[in-house]
């Protein structure tokens, strides 16, 4: 295959893995996400988090998620009236999302996808992965 060939399908496909203007502004939509689903595959065995079971339950559990556009991030997640927060940096490159928090310990990277229609965020490692709703959603519709 001639070397001009192969390189314009890297060149594509690198560019088909970037998130569009549309989609990297809800990424980082001022009003954050909210974590919808979380699983987790420890050793081959998934484990679905019953706060976090893809039903909101905000009495018991709730977790959000903001992205800015200044590669910073703020989560907060609260399980039983108890609140862990992070915050710290993330890069993203196409659609490889890391986190770097406040201690600079590396979380990722992360494959993402947007759906917009449904305003949903998904984050995906082999062994991990979250489904987020977009928190001011009706404002997208």
């Amino acid at each position: 295959m001639p070397k001009i060939l192969c390189l314009s399908i890297v060149i594509g496909y690198l560019a088909a893995a970037e998130l569009s203007g549309d989609r990297l502004k809800m990424l980082q939509d001022p009003g954050g996400w909210e974590y919808i689903k979380i699983e987790d595959r420890d050793a081959g065995i998934q484990t679905e988090h019953t706060c976090f079971d893809g039903t909101p339950h905000p009495d018991i559990c709730s977790g959000t998620l903001t992205l800015s556009a200044g590669n910073t991030f703020i989560q907060q997640v609260s399980v039983h009236h108890q609140t862990v927060s992070r915050h710290g940096t993330y890069t993203l490159d196409g659609d490889q999302l890391a986190f770097f928090d406040e201690f600079g310990t590396k979380d990722g990277p992360y494959t993402i996808s947007i759906d917009p229609e449904k305003t949903s965020l998904s984050l995906r490692m082999p062994q991990v992965h979250m489904d987020l709703l977009l928190k001011n959603r009706k404002s997208r519709k």
